[in-house]
C-alpha cells in the first residue's frame, strides 16, 4: 500500500473520530434504564 494512501486513511479515520466525539451523538438522551424517577407528592 502506498504511503500516501495510508496517511490519507489515517487522516480520514481521525477526522471521523473527532466528528463523532464532538457531536456527542451517543449522549443525547438517557436510555430507559438510565433514567432516574422520583416520586412527586
Amino acid at each position: 500500500m502506498p504511503v500516501w494512501l495510508e496517511v490519507l486513511l489515517n487522516l480520514a479515520g481521525y477526522a471521523g473520530f473527532v466528528a463523532l466525539a464532538s457531536s456527542g451523538a451517543s449522549c443525547r438522551h438517557a436510555g430507559p434504564d438510565d433514567q432516574i424517577y422520583r416520586d412527586e407528592r
